[in-house]
C-alpha cells in the first residue's frame, strides 16, 4: 500500500476509534442521569408522604383457623394522621370486617352487633391504629426505604397500567408496624411496583404472619393519590 494511502487509513481509524470512544461516554453520562432503585423508592416515599390522601387497601387470600391478626384494611389515609375506613380482623379463629375511623388520636369502630361508633384499643385486637399508616416514619411509605438489597425486577402489568418492580427485603419489625402478627425476626421478600409518575401503586410483601409460621403473602395497594379528603370523629 502507497505511503499517502497507509496514513489515509491510519487517520481515518483514529476518527472511528475516537467517535466510538465518544458515543460510549455519552450513553455511559445517560446511564448515570438514571434514578437508582433507592432514589426511585425515595422519591415514591415522598409522593405518598407529601399526597393529602391516599387510598388503601391492605389484602391477604390466607385465613388462619387460629389467633388474631388483621387480615386487611380498606379506607383512606391522609397526613393527620387519619383513616377513615374498614378493617378485616381475626379474632380467635373468627373473622370480621369492622368499619373503622381514626383521627386526633383516637380511634372508634362500629363493632359486630352494635349500632354505633365506639371508642377501642386496636391492640387489644390485634391491630395497629389504621391511622398511623400514613405516618412519614413508621407507616406504609417507610416500608419503600426499608427494603434492603433493593434491585429493578422488570416490568409487570397491573389493569392497564405497566409498572416497573423493584425486590427486595424487608426486616420484619418493618412489618410488624403494619400486621403486628408478623415475626420480628424473619426477613420478608417483597415486591414493589412503581408506575410512571414515579408513585407506588402496588406492594406484596410474603413471609410468616401468624402462629403456624408458614408463609403468607399481603398484598397493598396505593391509588387514588391527592384527592382533598376530610375526616372527622364519627357520632358515638
Amino acid at each position: 500500500m502507497p505511503a499517502p494511502t497507509r496514513r489515509l487509513a491510519s487517520a481515518l481509524s483514529v476518527l472511528v476509534l475516537a467517535a466510538t470512544a465518544a458515543g460510549c461516554g455519552g450513553g455511559g453520562g445517560e446511564k448515570a442521569d438514571e434514578p437508582t432503585p433507592a432514589e426511585v423508592m425515595q422519591s415514591a416515599k415522598k409522593a405518598f408522604d407529601d399526597a393529602a390522601s391516599v387510598r388503601v387497601q391492605l389484602a391477604t387470600t390466607s385465613t388462619p383457623t387460629q389467633g388474631n391478626g388483621v387480615l386487611g384494611a380498606s379506607g383512606v389515609v391522609t397526613p393527620a394522621p387519619a383513616f377513615e375506613g374498614d378493617v378485616k380482623v381475626l379474632l380467635s379463629g373468627l373473622t370480621a370486617t369492622v368499619p373503622v375511623t381514626s383521627v386526633d388520636g383516637t380511634v372508634y369502630a362500629k363493632l359486630p352487633l352494635t349500632t354505633k361508633y365506639a371508642e377501642i384499643d386496636p391492640t387489644e385486637y390485634g391491630a395497629p391504629d389504621p391511622a398511623s399508616f400514613g405516618e412519614p416514619e413508621g407507616g406504609l411509605s417507610s416500608l419503600l426505604t426499608d427494603l434492603d438489597g433493593l434491585k429493578e425486577d422488570g416490568r409487570t402489568r397491573d389493569g392497564e397500567e405497566v409498572l416497573t418492580t423493584y425486590a427486595g427485603t424487608l426486616p420484619g419489625d418493618a412489618v410488624k408496624r403494619i400486621v403486628p402478627s408478623a415475626d420480628a425476626k424473619a426477613d420478608y421478600p417483597t415486591k414493589v411496583g412503581v408506575d410512571d409518575d414515579g408513585r407506588a401503586t402496588t406492594v406484596r410483601i410474603t413471609g410468616p404472619f401468624f402462629a403456624d409460621g408458614a408463609d403468607v403473602t399481603y398484598d397493598v395497594d396505593f391509588s387514588d393519590y391527592d384527592r382533598e379528603v376530610t375526616v372527622d370523629s364519627p357520632a358515638t
